[in-house]
């Protein structure tokens, strides 16, 4: 039965180069119809999550559905057979465990703290029924992307430090790295994803079967296990990574899966105490709330809280983004950023435009493309131009700092920002004057001023002002168009 490991293990390095090459090709800016986003569509946790959060399914997430069906079927072959995460885990043990026989052994029983996933799951999950959704912290899909694109990408020649990255990298290498000691601990321990396959895999057609009458008890089933699911025992379906490791691994033949093996009856339950299940529970609907508080309120405007071109308006916004940074390496000009500060504990690692660091090209609609959950609607060019014969979308307003602007502070010519205004007519008109100088010389200016009616908030004029530290020309989330309420007052003074 060897070759059944060869082929899991040929799926394994698929998927996860596959994983890996749609992420830098992404970022790459190649076409727009590869299926970037195909991983996270068939996520079950964040479907489950955005379903409870927004009290709907975005078609997209269809596909996570299916994998909930064939995991009904086939048990968590998802962990062991497709997952990025847990691959790399593996790697990760496979490459650097130089345990013995007897330590493999004590290493891979099973432990009554596996369970905290499960408490992990249900606190993610009462926490989307209470409107946040933080099911993306510890998706391992998420996880994975946000890691390579935030703490990888960067390091690589050409690559852009992201602010906060050092977290994201960090959190992904510590979960490998910790497979050296406890192979895939995290799928073991914390994954909620793998908790969430568990709960439908205890109920699977097809599972590992160990037959008692061929068994010598020799326990080599248990050495290469990694899910410590302990085929030898009681074997816990909730808990098999269906890497089929035990099955090559028994000299006399008695381990097996196959369809409806004997099974006993109830399923057996997750290793859960229902008073932690409660507090877990309980405790994520006093947290929620407290998360929202510290961002401000979601109703209330943020003049720096800049989120892309489409996205939903706060509170739906919150209720379906996962933070899988697919946005973030989408962005052809990388002004898509995790917010650390901007929108609270609760959006922390959300996305936020930067326009110091890039700017939104006037007609790119990717963001929106490669969003797996709907919170960056999809856009075409022309609704987003507002070349459709409707307004434009807008994302925010620029304004004129006449203390730092060369015309109006330093009676020195500048036209960085009309030129680079990307809206026709253009949003930037100058007004001419002729003032003297410091030796009464006269000094023609063309000092800018800005036309709300006709901004949109793309950030160019911010990002190529020549002022170095904060630029002569900011942009504000005031006039965004997904909060009919953060808005300029008819003269013009901002709400």
């Amino acid at each position: 039965m060897r070759w059944t490991v060869r082929i899991r293990v040929a799926y394994q390095a698929f998927f996860l180069l596959l994983f890996v090459w749609l992420l830098a090709r992404l970022a790459a800016g190649d076409a727009r119809d590869f299926p970037y986003s195909v991983f996270h569509h068939a996520d079950p946790l964040s479907a489950a999550g955005v379903t409870l959060a927004a009290g709907t399914l975005p078609g997209a997430l269809f596909w996570a559905v299916l994998l909930v069906l064939l995991t009904l079927v086939f048990g968590r072959a998802f962990c062991g057979w497709i997952c990025p995460l847990g691959t790399l885990q593996q790697l990760s043990s496979w490459l650097f465990s130089p345990r013995s026989r007897r330590e493999s052994l004590q290493v891979n029983r099973y432990r009554r703290w596996y369970a905290l996933k499960y408490y992990v799951l249900a606190a993610l999950l009462a926490a989307a029924l209470a409107g946040s959704l933080q099911t993306g912290w510890l998706d391992p899909l998420s996880l994975a992307a946000r890691g390579l694109a935030s703490g990888l990408w960067p390091l690589l020649p050409g690559g852009r430090a992201v602010p906060g990255g050092w977290l994201a990298a960090l959190l992904l290498l510590g979960i490998v790295v910790a497979s050296r000691w406890v192979p895939r601990v995290f799928c073991r321990g914390l994954c909620p994803l793998g908790a969430f396959l568990g709960v439908f895999s205890r109920f699977a057609l097809f599972r590992i079967h160990r037959r008692d009458d061929a068994c010598s008890s020799c326990k080599l089933c248990a050495f290469a296990c990694q899910g410590a699911d302990e085929p030898l025992g009681e074997h816990r379906a909730g808990e098999c990574h269906v890497c089929l490791n035990c099955l090559p691994g028994c000299p006399e033949g008695a381990m097996s899966y196959g369809p409806l093996p004997p099974l006993p009856a109830p399923p057996p339950q997750p290793d859960l105490a229902r008073r932690y299940l409660f507090g877990a529970v309980l405790g994520s609907f006093a947290v929620a709330p407290l998360l929202r508080a510290t961002g401000g309120g979601r109703s209330a405007a943020r003049p720096q809280l800049l989120r892309p071109p489409g996205a939903l308006a706060e509170t739906e916004f919150l209720e379906r983004c996962v933070k899988c940074s697919l946005c973030q390496q989408a962005c052809p000009t990388g002004a898509i950023q995790p917010a650390i500060a901007q929108a609270g504990v609760e959006g922390f690692w959300t996305p936020v435009v930067v326009p110091r660091r890039g700017w939104c090209e006037f007609a790119c609609t990717r963001c929106g493309e490669v969003c797996p959950t709907g919170a960056i609607a999809r856009l075409a060019p022309a609704r987003k131009t507002g070349y459709d014969g409707k307004p434009p979308v807008r994302i925010g307003t620029a304004f004129v700092d006449r203390g730092r602007c060369l015309p109006w502070a330093m009676h020195t010519p500048c036209i960085v920002c009309e030129e680079m205004c990307p809206t026709d007519p253009k949003a930037i008109w100058f007004e001419e004057v002729d003032e003297p100088g410091r030796d009464t010389v006269p000094v023609h200016l063309q000092r800018p001023r800005v036309d709300a009616a006709r901004c949109v908030g793309c950030g160019i004029c911010e990002n190529k002002c020549p002022v170095g530290e904060d630029a002569a020309i900011r942009v504000s989330s005031v006039g965004e168009s997904r909060d009919p309420l953060n808005r300029l007052l008819a003269e013009g003074a901002p709400t």
